[in-house]
């Protein structure tokens, strides 16, 4: 504040030195004297030529050009010194979450997982994730009724592995309770792998989420994702879109920018 202070009276007092020399070099006498300097002769009684408003406003335009570059160069300076507050570049970051699981074929329940997310980039970063559900069965009774079949675990353990590419379009700051918070928006992409009794193999997975970070090592993090895979139920197979939607929350390391 007090560099920035100092530059802006510097530039103040240079623009008056401009003026003034602007009023003294239009003074009739002044500029009649300057041409006689020139050409060596000193005309007595000459009125001032009609074109002596040239150097004025010459004079006057280099003050305003100085102005500017003064006030850009300020600018520039503080761009330089005022540091990203959140930095995530060659960071680790460690997250525990949990929700809300949405089955195609099973019943809503609860989600738990957690994630390792190393950032390579400012935007970009990998993650490898893992979530625990369970298969609740209640909504399939019916079908169970008809075809003279019972699931054999109707609770049974879901877990899933999948290892992701993120990318964080999106960085911006927010005003709550009277403080200002950064958000970043991320997309994230991969595959990984599901093990449960209906099904096991390879699954895709794509999602939105969003992480408000508070201070410099810790995050808020929302997130939605879409588990596509193949299930087995009761003799058919299924492709399903199962959805969770998890909050939780984010620890990085090193725990300094």
């Amino acid at each position: 504040m007090a560099a920035d202070w100092l530059v802006s009276r510097g530039a103040a007092a240079g623009i008056a030195l401009c003026a003034a020399a602007s009023v003294w070099t239009a003074l009739p006498g002044v500029a009649a004297a300057q041409s006689a300097g020139e050409t060596g002769a000193a005309p007595a009684g000459r009125a001032a030529p009609a074109n002596q408003a040239g150097p004025t406003l010459r004079a006057t335009s280099v003050c305003i050009d100085q102005e500017i570059a003064d006030r850009l160069a300020v600018k520039r300076r503080r761009r330089q010194v005022v540091d990203r507050l959140f930095v995530k570049q060659a960071r680790h970051e460690l997250s525990l979450v949990g929700g809300y699981y949405v089955s195609d074929l099973f019943s809503s329940t609860y989600a738990l997982g957690a994630s390792y997310t190393y950032h390579m980039t400012e935007n970009t970063a990998v993650e490898l994730a893992g979530a625990l559900t369970h298969a609740n069965a209640d909504l399939i009774g019916a079908l169970e009724g008809e075809r003279n079949m019972v699931l054999e675990d109707d609770y049974a353990q879901v877990r899933f592995l999948e290892s992701l590419l993120v990318w964080s379009p999106v960085y911006g700051k927010l005003r709550l309770g009277g403080q200002v918070m950064r958000f970043d928006i991320h997309l994230d992409a991969g595959v990984g792998v599901i093990d449960s009794p209906t099904s096991r193999g390879a699954a895709g997975a794509a999602g939105l989420g969003v992480k408000l970070f508070a201070g410099r090592a810790f995050a808020i993090r929302l997130d939605a994702r879409d588990h596509i895979y193949r299930q087995e139920l009761l003799a058919e197979r299924f492709i399903v879109n199962d959805f969770s939607f998890t909050l939780g929350l984010s620890l990085f390391l090193p725990m300094r920018n």
